[in-house]
């Protein structure tokens, strides 16, 4: 899962008072953040090395660090910690630390392969970005939209319903930002360039 990680994000911001927004939205990404950082200094390498040639199906990603599910669950719990340290908020610091550990829960239905621990140890996901891209991109697509659906329910409820405008404005971008996402299920970056007349 990619851009639905952010609709995850619209649940807690629907139920607390205090709403960093900003906060919600880096929470439900810390294991992206990592693994990118993780993935430039090559301790989690990615295969093929340039994304123009990437595919879902073709990408190998070792996610030890950043995506396994052990090493997720002491993301949430530091994250925890840190938003607790700083906000005072015990219940902000949970949903912070929720979120964390839920980005990987996510990611193991939609998503590449990962391990209990270690490469190792039980494969604990579907791997559908490796064997069924088109079907992982429509289950992300209905996660987001669900998000969207609860976030806007839930703050009707508690009166503060969202204006239509943004509304429609919130449907859209996770709706195109997911379906952008398509063509790289079977098709890379350079051959769709290929394919306008452009080489690189």
């Amino acid at each position: 899962m990619i851009v639905g990680h952010y609709a995850a994000a619209l649940v807690p911001y629907s139920k607390l008072d205090k709403r960093p927004l900003w906060l919600l939205l880096l929470c439900a990404n810390i294991p992206e953040f990592l693994w990118l950082l993780l993935a430039l200094f090559g301790i989690e390498p990615v295969s093929p090395p340039s994304l123009l040639d990437a595919t879902f199906p073709n990408l190998q990603v070792a996610m030890i660090y950043s995506h396994n599910l052990l090493p997720a669950v002491l993301q949430g719990v530091i994250v925890f910690g840190v938003v607790q340290l700083f906000y005072r908020d015990r219940v902000l610091s949970l949903w912070c630390g929720a979120l964390t550990i839920v980005h990987v829960l996510c990611d193991l239905v939609v998503g590449f392969q990962h391990e209990l621990l270690g490469p190792d140890s039980p494969t604990v996901s579907l791997n559908t970005y490796g064997h069924a891209p088109h079907l992982a991109i429509l289950i992300e697509l209905a996660f987001a939209l669900a998000c969207i659906f609860y976030f806007q329910r839930s703050e009707k409820r508690r009166g503060r319903p969202i204006p239509r405008n943004r509304l429609v404005a919130l449907y859209a971008v996770f709706t195109i930002g997911i379906l952008m996402l398509m063509p790289a299920a079977s098709i890379s970056l350079r051959q769709m360039l290929q394919m306008i007349g452009v080489t690189i």
